[in-house]
């Protein structure tokens, strides 16, 4: 299973590589290789979050920052439908991923930052899941929604993409499989809690029980690929529309 918001790699320059003539882009007056540094003041991280913010904020003017030749320039433009029938500005922005080179402490750390960084983000999305702000649908993707993320990381990054998507996937597994849910690794540690508790005034969870628990958290589990895979088939079917915000950036075109 895999819990979706939005992350980023630092240092990624996000720029036009491509701009629909008479579109609201092309009149409002980008160019070709403007670098997008902002948009309605906020700090672009990636050529995604643009996309996003964008089809979240349709009808509405949107101020672009935009680097040109050392100079910042703002641009605003407001979406609408185009020839094919689509409502956007008529761009299409690029990732270029600057390469440093660090020696092995070096990357050691920015390993470290970077999985503490999605540990966050994912804590954020459960936080925001349970407490109503994200809908389940919206929050999480099974088989289908993990297939469709791993495609878009390795078409846009390469190797890169595909070790990245790994690491971020091992890490999903591993929040996940620490959840209070029976069955689980979580699961087993909650119920050792639960009997150490009963212990220190005499009592202990019965065979029975232990089996009742562990039969309701398997259903559980069922349940919830269930609803994963069926969430992940009406996506599909539906274009993948979205409502909800990310959890960690408002991310757009």
């Amino acid at each position: 299973m895999l819990f979706r918001f939005w992350f980023f790699w630092s240092g990624i320059i996000s720029r036009l590589q491509e701009v629909t003539p008479n579109s609201p882009a092309s009149e409002a007056g980008l160019q070709l290789g403007d670098q997008i540094i902002a948009i309605q003041g906020q700090p672009v991280h990636s050529a995604e979050q643009v996309t996003q913010f964008i089809s979240e904020h349709k009808g509405q003017p949107i101020t672009l920052t935009v680097k040109r030749d050392g100079r910042q320039i703002d641009i605003t433009a407001t979406a609408r439908k185009l020839a094919d029938g689509k409502e956007r500005l008529g761009f299409g922005p690029a990732e270029d991923i600057p390469l440093i080179r660090v020696g092995l402490a070096g990357a050691a750390r920015y390993a470290v930052e970077n999985n503490l960084q999605i540990l966050r983000l994912t804590g954020k999305a459960l936080g925001q899941f349970f407490t109503g702000k994200r809908s389940a649908r919206n929050t999480l993707s099974g088989p289908v929604g993990i297939y469709k993320a791993a495609g878009s990381a390795v078409e846009r990054f390469g190797w890169s993409g595909f070790f990245t998507t790994l690491a971020f996937l091992s890490l999903n597994l591993g929040i996940f499989n620490l959840l209070p849910i029976p069955v689980l690794d979580g699961g087993a540690i909650f119920l050792l809690l639960i009997e150490g508790v009963l212990a220190v005034v005499g009592m202990k969870l019965s065979m029975r029980v232990r089996e009742r628990i562990q039969q309701v958290g398997f259903v559980m589990v069922i349940l919830l690929m269930v609803f994963v895979i069926t969430n992940d088939f009406l996506k599909q079917f539906s274009g993948g529309a979205t409502s909800d915000k990310p959890a960690a950036t408002s991310p757009g075109k």
